[in-house]
């Protein structure tokens, strides 16, 4: 067999190599994500995939440390943030034509342990809930966790945070705070409602005065130019998920 026969015997071996490998980067969108957003990605996922046919890759953690790992090479094609400085910091730092869009907002509460004798009728208003309780404390790091961020300002606002550090448990992301209530660990979290509402474990005893730290706003900034990605971007700020996100604890 010439050298001619045996090309073309192999191009369409090669042909279908070349699209095999071409084919998981166009029939995904990978979506890095607050952890607080995972449980309603996690349902926005299903909605999605059930009509297009990219699938939706979650990577979820806290915000600071999935922009840190998307502006040292970490591949994603769209990046959620619980704060906009997240969002802004990439947009810079890897010279991002697309500027941060809104995608939804949040509140913050105080939860304890389902089984905890702890009620907010035993301390009055939040503020006293935060002066007068003597136990663990689990939120966010503020370091690079948003979620901590809001909190460092509420209790900065009724000064209050010296008082508290010392009993704090700064937890890597939401989610982790979430679960120190959920197992014993912390008394008390200063979490977002949509994780609390996310879990059987725990109660909501207060809410967190809104007028007390930064407004509670998820941003999101397309990473590349992929035509799909932005109409996911799109997508989750449709009518059709209002309700997937209103259950979840969020507004659009």
């Amino acid at each position: 067999m010439n050298l001619r026969a045996v090309i073309f015997c192999l191009f369409p071996l090669l042909l279908f190599v070349s699209c095999k490998k071409s084919r998981p980067q166009n029939s995904s969108i990978t979506v890095f994500c607050a952890a607080s957003l995972s449980p309603v990605l996690h349902k926005i996922k299903g909605v999605w995939e059930k009509d297009h046919p990219e699938k939706i890759v979650i990577n979820s953690s806290s915000s600071g440390t999935l922009a840190r790992q998307i502006e040292n090479g970490a591949q994603a094609d769209l990046f959620l943030s619980a704060n906009e400085e997240w969002t802004t910091y990439l947009q810079s730092s890897l010279k991002l034509k697309d500027r941060p869009v809104v995608v939804a907002s949040n509140q913050l509460v105080v939860v304890t342990p389902l089984n905890s004798s702890i009620d907010s009728t035993d301390f009055g208003s939040f503020p006293d809930i935060a002066y007068r309780f003597k136990g663990k404390i689990s939120s966010g790091n503020p370091g690079h966790v948003p979620l901590g961020k809001y909190f460092e300002q509420s209790m900065n606002y009724y000064h209050l945070f010296d008082l508290l550090s010392q009993r704090m448990i700064m937890t890597k992301d939401a989610r982790s705070a979430l679960r120190l209530v959920e197992l014993g660990e912390a008394d008390l979290g200063f979490i977002y409602q949509s994780d609390a509402l996310t879990s059987d474990k725990v109660r909501i005893i207060s809410r967190i005065p809104p007028e007390s730290h930064d407004p509670v706003i998820y941003h999101a900034i397309h990473l590349n130019g992929r035509l799909s990605v932005q109409k996911f971007l799109g997508f989750l700020s449709s009518d059709e998920l209002k309700y997937i996100w209103k259950a979840h604890g969020f507004a659009i």
